[in-house]
């Protein structure tokens, strides 16, 4: 039984190493937040200048094809104006010439200030584009030790990931399978050392009982308090 507690032991403890390290090797370090932050806010900035862009564009063609509605009704209105027969048809469509009138202001406006807009955003878009290949080296040159840093981690994590999935090999599926459900339970933390003859999870004293069954190492002994495995090393007592 002291075997399997050895292997519980060691798989928690690599598991929580790798939880760990990745936590590690996916936080920017204080001293780049700001570098990565404002590099971060380049990139989202040239993507939401495409977006808008789109956008744009596709106002733009449909206030021009609005427009050139308006337009072919004012042409219409024209050309009924010339064969009205009285005072009241001359009246009625002066004033349908006039509503179409506003709306063909209104739309030359609009399109005027859609290829403004565009002119501007295609002229800032292209600066940023130009200046992003030097602005992505730069980044890459102050992060370029932390990336250095994450490949070590990286490894680390490829020969842990290993010896976690060899452990587990070696279990069988029920202990494996109350492990995994305690861990999760107790926050990643199922078996816990005995130290000075307590938990050193919740510091409760050991049963003087249990404490020899653990030093026999004959069973699985949980605390009475957290019910935690217990976990006794005589090596190191």
């Amino acid at each position: 039984m002291s075997g399997l507690l050895d292997e519980l032991y060691r798989l928690q403890e690599r598991i929580r190493f790798v939880q760990s390290r990745e936590r590690e090797r996916d936080t920017v370090p204080a001293e780049l937040t700001e570098v990565d932050r404002a590099f971060r806010e380049k990139l989202e900035a040239v993507q939401r200048l495409k977006q808008r862009l789109l956008e744009a564009e596709v106002e733009h063609r449909r206030a021009s094809a609005e427009l050139t509605d308006q337009q072919e009704k004012q042409k219409k209105y024209q050309a009924q104006l010339r064969n009205v027969q009285s005072s009241r048809e001359y009246s009625a469509v002066l004033n349908e010439m006039d509503g179409v009138e506003k709306q063909i202001r209104a739309s030359e406006d609009k399109v005027l200030g859609l290829e403004e807009e565009l002119e501007t955003s295609r002229e800032d878009l292209q600066k940023r584009e130009k200046n992003l290949p030097r602005e992505t080296q730069e980044h890459e040159e102050k992060m370029k030790d932390w990336r250095a840093a994450q490949r070590v981690i990286n490894e680390e994590l490829r020969k842990a990931e290993g010896e976690i999935r060899e452990i587990e090999a070696r279990m069988r599926p029920r202990e494996l399978a109350e492990f995994r459900r305690l861990i999760e339970k107790k926050g990643g933390l199922a078996v816990v050392r005995v130290v000075s003859n307590s938990c050193s999870a919740c510091h409760v004293k050991i049963r003087p009982a249990a404490m020899q069954v653990l030093k026999a190492g004959s069973e699985i002994i949980y605390c009475d308090s957290c019910r935690r495995i217990l976990y006794y090393d005589s090596q190191n007592p």
